[in-house]
């Protein structure tokens, strides 16, 4: 965007910053029309928006290189694209007799295509230009519109026809999403801050971040399914308890690292943590639903993942305007997962039947 169309870095950054408040924002609502009208539907009905936007933003990008129109439909593509993720994880949740087990088989494979999908984009962009990568995407996103019809809807315990209403939703998915806004502040430090400090303050070249951003995808592969066997044993509770300390402890470490060895090392710790994070919050959200309002549910979470995600480059990028000492930065880059780590302990003490795996 900022090299082919000129937009400015810094207007690049508060459009993605914007696309995930927004993103976050529209899910709560999305995720209430999954509940009301089938998540089969939902998901299949902004897929073929995605597909739309991908289409123009391609013919945008190809034919009509203007930035305010690109820069509308990328916030649209984008919002779009997250229309569909509360219904998705509610079916993943009613198909599972163990939630936690269904988000970590789905988490395999998406990270797959994270890893997979920016060295394709690289070679489309290097053999055919910037625009085909939006492109393929439309290609690939109708190519899986044919697989959502083979989706079983899911067994409800209740589809009453209501009013879209935050009251309508469980207190205890606020208070926790309260202490996930936290914690994926420092979440996010995967992608500026951490970038930024390895190349400008350490020295790192562009090929050696990427080795560090490729070890998260492989480890993801490599060891979610063990994680989960770990959290079941464990609890959810105690798996995102373990996940935060983990994100501490691998963050904070990269103040200490000096050359690839060292921050592939701090990225694997960083890694363990996102394997025990990311299914057992989805997990949590199932179990607190009670198979309920999933959609809804999961809209609420989202939108509180999404504001942390949206606010963690922004402080990332604050704290290494204004630190140099790489002790500070990460010191207080990791600071607010330790208000999360409060709020999950407190919740744990209140909730110790909320542990148990299936409940379906």
């Amino acid at each position: 965007m900022s090299n082919v169309l000129h937009v400015p870095l810094l207007l690049v950054g508060l459009i993605f910053a914007f696309n995930a408040v927004l993103g976050g924002f529209v899910q709560i609502y999305s995720g209430y029309l999954g509940d009301q009208y089938g998540y089969k539907k939902t998901i299949i009905l902004f897929s073929a928006g995605n597909f739309i936007t991908l289409i123009l933003l391609f013919l945008s990008a190809k034919l009509f290189p203007i930035e305010a129109i690109f820069i509308i439909l990328f916030i649209v593509n984008q919002t779009m694209s997250s229309l569909f993720q509360p219904s998705l994880s509610a079916l993943l949740s009613l198909s599972s007799d163990i939630p936690l087990s269904g988000f970590s088989y789905m988490r395999v494979g998406s990270n797959l295509g994270w890893a997979f999908g920016p060295a394709l984009g690289g070679v489309i962009i290097s053999a055919f230009g910037y625009p085909y990568i939006f492109a393929i995407a439309a290609v690939a996103t109708f190519l899986s519109i044919p697989l959502y019809l083979f989706l079983k809807e899911g067994k409800f315990k209740s589809r009453e026809k209501t009013r879209f209403s935050f009251r309508n939703a469980e207190r205890a998915v606020y208070l926790f999403g309260a202490g996930t806004i936290f914690l994926f502040v420092v979440v996010s430090q995967f992608s500026v801050t951490l970038s930024i400090y390895a190349n400008h303050i350490v020295g790192l070249g562009t090929a050696s971040i990427g080795l560090i951003y490729f070890v998260n995808g492989i480890v993801v592969a490599a060891f979610q399914l063990p994680v989960y066997l770990l959290i079941k044993k464990i609890g959810l509770w105690n798996g995102m308890i373990l996940g935060t300390l983990l994100y501490m402890i691998g963050y904070f470490s990269m103040a200490l690292d000096h050359n690839l060895v060292q921050f592939l090392l701090s990225m694997f710790i960083v890694t363990m943590g996102e394997n025990a994070v990311t299914p057992t919050g989805n997990a949590i959200v199932s179990k607190i639903s009670g198979g309920k309002k999933l959609g809804t549910h999961m809209g609420i979470y989202n939108f509180f993942n999404s504001f942390g995600r949206g606010m963690g480059p922004a402080y990332g990028t604050i704290l290494l305007s204004y630190l140099i000492d790489p002790f500070e930065i990460w010191g207080l880059a990791i600071v607010p997962a330790g208000v999360a780590l409060m709020v999950f302990a407190t919740l744990k003490f209140r909730n110790k039947e909320d542990d148990k795996l299936s409940w379906h």
